[in-house]
């Protein structure tokens, strides 16, 4: 292993845990010395050390291989600095002995104060609650403003990623927040609502708006201490949230000192629109005033709907309640009359009236695949919260978190069924076009999803729902099983990685598979249509041939040289290809040549060889 060289170069022996991992010839990583101190829920921390600077104290977290990482504000963080926010020095894969494989690696200053979370839970958090607006507000602020000018939501604002930079403890900074899919790591208690319906993995983008929401939980929590620690595992936190708002709920009867109350207020507020931005937040840390927060009651009745066992008084808890009972929910819908609670105790016309067609379309046709149970309880899950996720068996996503959400899916689960039938059944577009969600960005929206659906509806190599998971998630790993352990994430990768692969694999297994054919269409800026379609063909010699053609043309493209061991391995294969020559003599003047141009490793001649259009001409 080329990391493996690098260590050996620097005269450093492996530790006993396994090989140094090395980022880019100067970050030694030490898999003998985990710094759980710095851990994230999805990613261990280790002791790194800058070859060029060895007294810089610095940790790397180490990505599990199974979930998205977020490349993009990975690219955009590096280097970048500002108060309240801890430091990403680098990152890129690095062969990880303890699990054999490449990983994505993320450097990081050490912060030297501790764990805000932790320093709660052992009594020493030492900051007064007239202190919480200069020495944690205003750095988290400062931190938000550094993110909103690079365009990257942190979306992983709890006390459980704050920090004190400094040993004296004077100085908080924000932790990592691009080793998982956003808000994915984070407990419910600290998303907004909407979003904390959703999977781990669909929670979806958001927007800084969104972490206002997370920084005014945080602060909470900070001010409440241990007590609060009971709510973050409380599974019926969302319901309270949802039934007496998120301040109500969060802060009950708690003291809360004066000055505080209305920027919590503007940060909890659960209307996306009236919450508190950055702005708000400036002014009030210049002192100015601002404008009283409206506490607009949740839309809740006193006339409850029994469903599954639960008295219901808003619409939000039935709709979430249904999608997690489909059957019974199916049921109730056909008999209760759900349509007349909705217009008459809720006072909700539109919404009643989008139930109401929902279902004289479900009872007009009933045999039709959209008014199957399982679409027809997230059609009206939708009409009942139209701003909360997607869901549909089990799988619950924010139309900006499908790419993650499917990835997640897929690596975790191996079952994409559901998401995929969200996509043939057009549900984003019937989410987006909901009057509450319909915005600027809505038609662009739509025509990616309908992108997306044109992929799942081709099942050929290239398209369906691999092409999706590259498409969607631009920073993925191809997922072949060929190549998996090597972190390829970029066309570039692909056939060094395939050359190396050659040695270790059955030579009778074709170096293309669907996730190999679906990230080139992906990753790959050319035309490959043609090629795609040779793959296709049920002869064996025309898909060898477009096989060949694909790869070489990748090679040509990309200017890579010496791919003996993959020239071999698909020189290996191609005697189906060769036999499609009429000429014995032909057929014997390649079968020649073969060896030489394999040891060139030259994908684009050995095409030249099998399928020259002269020899073709002359063939007869």
């Amino acid at each position: 292993m080329a990391e493996a060289v690098a260590v050996a170069r620097a005269g450093i022996p492996p530790p006993p845990g396994g090989e140094v991992g090395v980022l880019r010839d100067r970050f030694l990583i030490r898999p003998d010395k985990p710094l759980p101190s710095f851990d994230s829920p999805s990613a261990k921390a280790f002791e790194a050390e800058d070859r060029r600077d060895p007294g810089h104290k610095l940790f790397a977290l180490i990505c599990s291989p199974g979930l998205p990482v977020r490349a993009g504000a990975m690219e955009a963080l590096k280097g970048f600095t500002c108060r309240g926010l801890m430091a990403l020095i680098d990152y890129g894969p690095v062969f990880w002995s303890p699990l054999g494989r490449k990983c994505m690696a993320v450097i990081y200053e050490q912060p030297l104060g501790g764990r805000v979370s932790d320093l709660i839970a052992s009594g020493k958090f030492n900051i007064s609650e007239y202190e919480i607006g200069r020495r944690v507000i205003g750095p988290m602020i400062a931190a938000m403003h550094g993110l909103a000018g690079l365009g990257v939501p942190h979306r992983q604002i709890r006390p459980s990623n704050m920090f004190f930079e400094d040993e004296a403890r004077q100085d908080l900074v924000l932790g990592e927040c691009v080793t998982v899919p956003p808000g994915f790591d984070q407990p419910v208690v600290f998303e907004p609502i909407e979003r904390s319906l959703a999977g781990p993995g669909g929670r979806g983008e958001g927007e800084i708006r969104d972490d206002v929401y997370s920084l005014g939980v945080s602060i909470v929590a900070i001010m409440l201490g241990q007590s609060f620690m009971a709510k973050i595992g409380d599974i019926d936190i969302l319901t309270t949230k949802i039934e007496q708002g998120s301040f109500a709920a969060l802060i009950g009867n708690a003291r809360m000192i004066v000055p505080l109350i209305e920027p919590l207020r503007g940060m909890l507020n659960d209307e996306f629109g009236e919450r508190w931005s950055l702005d708000h937040l400036d002014r009030w840390q210049d002192g100015q005033k601002q404008s009283p927060i409206q506490r607009r009651s949740v839309a809740k009745t006193d006339v409850t709907f029994l469903f599954a066992g639960k008295m219901h008084v808003t619409s939000r808890t039935l709709a979430r309640s249904i999608t997690q009972h489909v059957a019974e929910a199916a049921k109730m819908l056909r008999t209760a009359d759900i349509e007349a609670w909705v217009r008459r105790h809720l006072g909700e016309v539109d919404m009643a009236d989008m139930i109401k067609a929902a279902l004289d379309m479900a009872r007009t046709n009933p045999n039709a695949p959209t008014n199957s149970d399982d679409h027809l309880v997230t059609r009206i899950a939708m009409a009942l919260d139209p701003k909360g996720p997607i869901r549909y068996r089990g799988f619950a996503y924010m139309p900006d978190g499908f790419g993650p959400a499917l990835a997640v899916e897929l690596m975790r689960r191996g079952d994409v069924q559901a998401p995929v039938e969200t996509i043939l059944r057009e549900l984003p577009n019937a989410w987006h076009t909901n009057s509450a969600n319909f915005g600027p960005e809505t038609p662009f929206a739509i025509k990616s999803f309908n992108e997306i659906r044109g992929y799942l509806q081709n099942n050929d190599p290239g398209f369906g729902v691999e092409r999706c998971l590259y498409e969607l998630n631009p920073s993925l790993p191809c997922q072949s099983p060929l190549v998996a352990e090597e972190y390829v994430s970029r066309t570039e990768d692909l056939l060094p990685a395939l050359d190396r692969a050659a040695s270790r694999t059955d030579p009778k297994t074709r170096p293309m598979d669907r996730h190999i054919a679906a990230f080139i269409a992906a990753r790959f800026e050319q035309d490959i249509a043609p090629h795609l379609k040779a793959i296709t063909s049920t002869r064996v010699e025309t898909s060898l041939i477009g096989m060949l053609s694909l790869l070489a043309v990748v090679q040509w493209r990309l200017k890579q040289d010496g791919l003996l061991g993959l020239a071999g391995w698909i020189g290996g294969l191609l005697g189906p290809a060769i036999n499609t020559y009429h000429s014995r003599s032909t057929r014997r003047e390649i079968e020649k040549d073969l060896p030489r141009l394999v040891r060139q490793g030259s994908l684009p001649e050995l095409f030249d060889l099998i399928d020259n259009a002269e020899k073709r001409r002359l063939d007869l």
